[in-house]
This record gives C-alpha cells, sequence and structure tokens, in this order.
C-alpha cells in the first residue's frame, strides 16, 4: 500500500511540474500607437521567436509579428479599442493577454498631425500648451520604462514555482489521501 501512495505522489508530483514547465506568461502595456510586450515560460527563460498575433475586440486579426531573443516584441497600431494578443511559442505553448481600449485622452497626436498644426501656426517663438504635454509626456514615458521593466520581473518571479509550492501540493495530495482512508475505515467500520 505505501508503494502505490508513493508512486502516485510521485507521478502528479512529475504530472504537475511538466504542466507548469510549459506555462507561457505574456505582459504588454501602450504607449500611443506603440505597443510593446514580453512573453516567458514559467521559470522565467524568454519565449525565443514566438509567433504574436493580434485581434481586435471583434476577433479580427490585425497584424502577426514575432519576438525576439529576449522575448519582447513591439507593433504600432491605429487600433484605439480592446486587444487580445495571443503568444504561440511552440508545442502548444500558447499564452493570451489583453490590452484594455485606450482613453480617448491618451490617445497621443501623430507627427504628420502636429506637423500639420505647427505649420498652420504663426512662427513665434513660445511653446503652446500641446508642446508642454508632449515634451513632459515623452519624459515621462522614459522614466516609467523603469519601472515597467521592474514590475515585469517581479512578475516572472512570482510566476516561478518555488518550494512553499511544491510543499502544499504535496500537502494537498496527503490530506486528499487522508480522507479517502477515513472514508474507507468509516465503511469497514459499519
Amino acid at each position: 500500500m505505501k508503494k502505490i501512495i508513493f508512486l502516485i505522489i510521485t507521478f502528479l508530483f512529475i504530472c504537475t511540474n511538466t504542466l507548469e514547465a510549459h506555462k507561457v506568461n505574456a505582459y504588454a502595456y501602450r504607449e500611443g500607437d506603440k505597443v510593446a510586450g514580453e512573453c516567458y515560460f514559467v521559470d522565467g527563460s524568454p519565449c525565443k521567436n514566438s509567433i504574436v498575433a493580434v485581434y481586435d475586440s471583434k476577433g479580427r486579426r490585425l497584424l502577426q509579428t514575432t519576438t525576439d531573443e529576449k522575448g519582447k516584441f513591439t507593433f504600432e497600431t491605429q487600433e484605439t479599442g480592446d486587444l487580445k494578443i495571443v503568444i504561440s511559442a511552440g508545442e502548444g505553448h500558447r499564452a493570451e493577454y489583453r490590452l484594455e481600449a485606450l482613453e480617448k485622452s491618451e490617445k497621443r497626436e501623430t507627427k504628420k498631425e502636429i506637423a500639420v498644426k505647427e505649420s498652420d501656426k504663426k512662427q513665434t517663438p513660445q511653446i503652446n500648451r500641446d508642446e508642454i504635454k508632449q515634451i513632459i509626456d515623452e519624459v515621462m514615458d522614459a522614466k516609467f520604462q523603469e519601472i515597467r521593466n521592474e514590475i515585469l520581473d517581479l512578475k516572472k518571479q512570482m510566476d516561478k514555482t518555488n518550494i512553499r509550492d511544491i510543499i502544499g501540493g504535496i500537502g494537498y495530495i496527503f490530506g486528499v489521501w487522508g480522507l479517502i482512508m477515513l472514508i474507507k475505515r468509516r465503511k469497514n467500520a459499519s
């Protein structure tokens, strides 16, 4: 009986770790018309050269790209609605990430629109409110990039399986086994 229990626990342990090893995580964010993201396996290794497909809120495929050697991807889109990003990392490994729609105030003007506005204005050395806002946005984006990278690193660490998870899983298995044995003992006693 002890050998059977040991074999069951070993089998479940191997299956659990195998399933977790194939999990793919993804993260993405918007910067105006540009979307940047990263995908990685549960152990933190990057999903290299993986296919990234982007869909709109109605399920239409907008574009397709691939990840680089570090598992990162970027693309530009004029779509301001919700986006669904699907990463196929081969051999059945797949992740989906939903990116919420831009609010109207978040949509930035394109360089072409800014150039047209500037050409319409008189040539004065003063900086208007929109130009100041654009300069501040660019500086803030640069500063927040470091924070985004740190958040992504923390997310990677949280997704890894650690010894606490393994011990918890074993405890769960023993708990279920204990309940089964209790039920068997009560049936035998009656």
